[in-house]
């Protein structure tokens, strides 16, 4: 059985982590860009912009998150 690539993300976060990643998810368009800014996720989230940057981080190197501008992110494998 082929685990979609989302859910293999999902099998290493903690709950912070999850916290954003279901914010983003939640709060794409319909092209799946989400315009933000890491701290409006951070308040939203109840986390720190640190928590936010770093899964950020994390979903650009898994392939699952690229920066178009500032405030402008495209999600990928949705």
């Amino acid at each position: 059985m082929n685990t979609p690539p989302i859910e293999e993300y999902l099998k290493t976060a903690d709950s912070k982590t999850l916290d954003v990643l279901f914010w983003m998810l939640h709060n794409r368009g319909s092209n799946n860009q989400v315009s933000t800014t890491l701290e409006h996720v951070a308040k939203e989230c109840g986390v720190t912009k640190v928590t936010v940057n770093r899964t950020f981080q994390k979903l650009y190197d898994k392939g699952f998150l690229t920066k178009i501008r500032n405030g402008q992110y495209q999600l990928h494998k949705v």
